[in-house]
């Protein structure tokens, strides 16, 4: 169990250094550090293989503002599910200062993914 979860951790530590692209496969073994089997001991293998022979890859961000038109996006009337709600803005908040931010969010989920316990895994990946 001890090896099992040291090797894990060390595969966090290269999705800390930049390896963003094991970062699923980590998350999902991550959950069998307690009772470890075989087959996940086989699978953290497999990780190393393919961070082998994948060692000179390279994700590329684009760091350039992406376009997009609120027309892009269709309107809902989320009224019946939330109510009338407002954004709750404290009435000290400071004015913004400085140039404007854009914030991109990419969001997945295996919905019921595991087939034992059926809970989801999600990944999220933020931009600023």
């Amino acid at each position: 169990i001890n090896y099992f979860q040291s090797q894990i951790s060390i595969l966090r530590w290269a999705i800390e250094l930049g390896r963003i692209d094991i970062y699923v496969d980590v998350a999902r073994l991550s959950h069998f550090s307690v009772n470890p089997r075989q087959g996940h001991l086989q699978a953290v293998y497999h990780i190393y293989a393919y961070l082998k022979r994948h060692e000179r890859c390279a994700m590329v961000f684009d760091d350039n503002i992406i376009p997009y038109s609120s027309a892009d996006f269709p309107e809902f009337d989320w009224c019946d599910f939330y109510g009338d709600v407002q954004e709750a803005i404290p009435p000290n908040a400071p004015e913004p200062r400085g140039n404007p931010m854009q914030m991109t969010v990419f969001v997945d989920a295996n919905h019921a993914g595991n087939v034992v316990t059926r809970r989801s895994h999600t990944g999220i990946l933020i931009y600023c």
